[in-house]
């Protein structure tokens, strides 16, 4: 009988518990439980902008392949020097007579700098063509009583005479010549720099005049590494910038280089030209160079699209219906968020960007952005 009783009480608390339980709602009613769907059924979901994707896809963003030549540059320092640049010394020695020009101011090749003193030259030069003229009247009289077949003269005192003109006229050249050089001329167009040249002060042979520069384009030298030699040449543009005028960015191009390599640095010296039309670049001023690469185009894509595997990198090409295929690369230049690919990729291309490591053969993807590039 009294295991009667406890099988009895047993069950009552069993049905109280279950009473309880229903009414708590720690599980749900059978019918709130057949309105819930199972996530493996879902068929499609939807994006914040409101596209809808396959609810088990890969939700990635995209970028077209570009092909363009690499903008990888090489940076370096260099000095600026003036195309031409001379500085104008004295032939011979004389004092100052006149001054022509002034400083930082410009002048044309052949124009006058300094006049030297050269009184004694002015009278050499006349008593030489007064000498000239002398036997040039000699020889004229001669050949015309030559000519009249007269026997005051004969043909040898016609030659003398003509030899005798011919020295004269060498003797006003030469004293023409030494009256000239006491003009010292600017031998090529440019700018005086500052002097300190005055009228009565007496120039020896060989003194320093003045400085001229012609600074219509600057001569900037700088060096590269040897891993760089493949991209130079003559004709590679390059841009040039410089503390002295912060915000402004100069073009040139390089004009030449060295043939052999710094055995202590390993660089090559390179020399590239800038024009200078404002005059407002200085000989002697620091240059920031930059020089792209003169390779031809290759496909580019953004670095967060490489992926890596123990054979190598490669990225994710979409095909249709956005079918992903693996592509190995081989990277060749990056330049901030910009890859440059040796790969069989074609412009055009689509390959995934965000989300890549998310992406397996076989699975399904879905584009949330796709970014279009220009190159």
């Amino acid at each position: 009988m009294i295991r009667i009783a406890g099988s009895i009480v047993a069950l009552f608390c069993a049905f109280a518990l279950g009473i309880w339980i229903s009414a708590s709602g720690l599980f749900p009613a059978a019918e709130n439980r057949a309105g819930q769907q199972d996530p493996a059924q879902a068929t499609e979901s939807e994006s914040p902008d409101g596209q809808t994707f396959p609810g088990n896809a890969i939700v990635v963003t995209t970028a077209d392949v570009a092909f363009t030549p690499p903008r990888s540059r090489i940076q370096s320092i260099g000095t600026g020097k003036a195309i031409r640049l001379i500085h104008v010394t004295a032939d011979v020695a004389g004092t100052v007579e006149k001054i022509h020009v002034q400083p930082n101011t410009d002048v044309s090749a052949g124009d006058p700098i300094v006049t030297l003193e050269r009184k004694t030259q002015e009278i050499i030069l006349d008593s030489a063509k007064a000498e000239l003229e002398q036997q040039s009247a000699s020889f004229n009289r001669y050949q015309t009583l030559l000519s009249q077949s007269s026997n005051a003269v004969s043909q040898a005192q016609v030659d003398e005479a003509r030899a005798s003109l011919a020295v004269a006229e060498a003797k006003v050249a030469e004293a023409q010549y030494e009256y000239d050089r006491r003009i010292i001329r600017a031998p090529f167009s440019g700018r005086i720099n500052l002097n300190d040249l005055t009228v009565g002060s007496y120039l020896s042979q060989g003194a320093e005049i003045v400085t001229l520069v012609d600074a219509s384009s600057l001569l900037v030298e700088f060096t590269v590494p040897e891993t760089a030699i493949s991209q130079i040449s003559t004709g590679v543009p390059v841009r040039l910038t410089t503390p002295a005028l912060v915000g402004r960015v100069f073009n040139g191009e390089i004009t030449a280089f060295d043939s052999s390599i710094d055995e202590e640095f390993r660089t090559v010296r390179v020399r590239a030209q800038v024009k200078n039309p404002e005059n407002l670049l200085l000989p002697g001023m620091t240059f920031s160079v930059s020089l792209a690469s003169a390779d031809t185009p290759m496909p580019m894509v953004p670095a967060v699209s490489i992926l890596w595997s123990p054979n190598g990198a490669y990225v994710w090409k979409l095909g249709a219906d956005n079918a992903p295929e693996r592509i190995d690369v081989v990277l060749r230049h990056r330049l901030g968020d910009s890859v440059w690919l040796e790969a069989d990729l074609k412009e055009g291309d689509v390959v995934v960007k965000d989300g890549a490591f998310k992406v397996s053969q076989g699975v399904a993807v879905a584009v949330e952005i796709a970014e279009h590039t220009d190159g």
